[in-house]
């Protein structure tokens, strides 16, 4: 029985890292794609909706009754997870891979620190203001001595705090709305709201149709990067606590930049200010992690009540 266990618990294992595997191609599909960040979110919904639709209908029938405030939540929290997307791969097309992926990893940072002002019960911590100054040293460093990349950075750490934003709003509706069901709504209302833009794009932009190249790198970004990447995290889930998932997920953008690093060598193109800014981004990071994991542990050994209101890091948030 007990081998049965860790068999299951292995596999899940691996699903769950295949599954970061995919998250952190997605920094590099969006820079072999040739399209526009707008034009590349909106072929990417496009073509992850009909497919995440079939399977979120198939394992939840019959669709949960939402309130008014809950579809006003659903297409607030669309709309920055498509704005999210946009700022990612803008980030990406100004600067690269890397610098991208560096400015995505402080989300869990801008998340303790958006915290408190969501949720106003919670107050800020100097923990949280000493790893933000960390992480701000970092940001400075990157910005003064990569002047180049500028305009990237600024996008990407607006990338980040809008991903911190929609994961502190998604935490209330997860709790009473199955995940599938939650995810195809917000993309759904993601693709309207890009949609709806779309005129006053194409009149400032001209439209965008994607080359033969790009075909298949949308179709590796929309169903492999998005619909099975977060089915094989809900696989993984059924052995494997959110928790753990959760902080699992830091390891994406170390993916990513590991493999920029091979298919682009990217790291020729950057100096020795970028690596400094990036252990300062990535201390601060690995300290978070660190004191969330012992925070947690303390709560499992707590009586029941103080268990129950220990905060973790809250599941759902979008992770390409």
């Amino acid at each position: 029985m007990r081998k049965h266990k860790s068999s299951r618990l292995h596999r899940a294992m691996i699903k769950l890292h295949t599954a970061i595997l995919l998250a952190g191609i997605t920094g590099p599909l969006g820079r072999l794609i040739s399209l526009p960040a707008e034009a590349l979110v909106w072929y990417r919904l496009a073509l992850s909706l009909p497919l995440f639709a079939a399977i979120s209908f198939y394992y939840q029938k019959p669709f949960p009754q939402f309130t008014r405030q809950q579809w006003t939540m659903l297409w607030i929290n669309g709309v920055l997870i498509g704005m999210h997307w946009i700022c990612f791969f803008a980030s990406i097309k100004y600067s690269n891979v890397s610098v991208a992926l560096v400015c995505f990893s402080t989300s869990s940072l801008f998340t303790a620190l958006l915290d408190p002002v969501v949720n106003r019960q919670r107050q800020l911590q100097w923990r949280q203001v000493m790893l933000s100054l960390l992480a701000l040293a970092g940001i400075l460093v990157l910005f003064r001595f990569n002047t180049q990349y500028r305009m990237g950075i600024a996008l990407g750490l607006l990338a980040a705090i809008l991903s911190a934003l929609f994961t502190l709003l998604n935490e209330k509706p997860a709790q009473h709305i199955p995940a599938r069901t939650l995810s195809m709504y917000e993309l759904l209302f993601a693709w309207l709201t890009l949609t709806l833009i779309s005129p006053w794009y194409v009149h400032l932009q001209g439209f965008f149709w994607p080359q033969k190249a790009d075909w298949l790198y949308l179709l590796i970004l929309s169903w492999l990067c998005t619909v099975l990447a977060f089915t094989l995290s809900l696989d993984a889930l059924r052995h494997i606590s959110p928790f753990t998932i959760n902080l699992s997920y830091n390891l994406e953008p170390i993916y990513g930049i590991l493999i920029a690093f091979a298919l682009f060598h990217e790291n020729r193109m950057l100096n020795f200010s970028f690596y400094i800014g990036f252990s300062c981004i990535l201390l601060s990071v690995l300290m978070q992690t660190w004191h969330t994991f012992y925070r947690h542990r303390q709560a499992q050994h707590s009586p029941p009540d103080m268990a129950l209101t220990a905060q973790s890091v809250p599941w759902m948030s979008e992770k390409e």
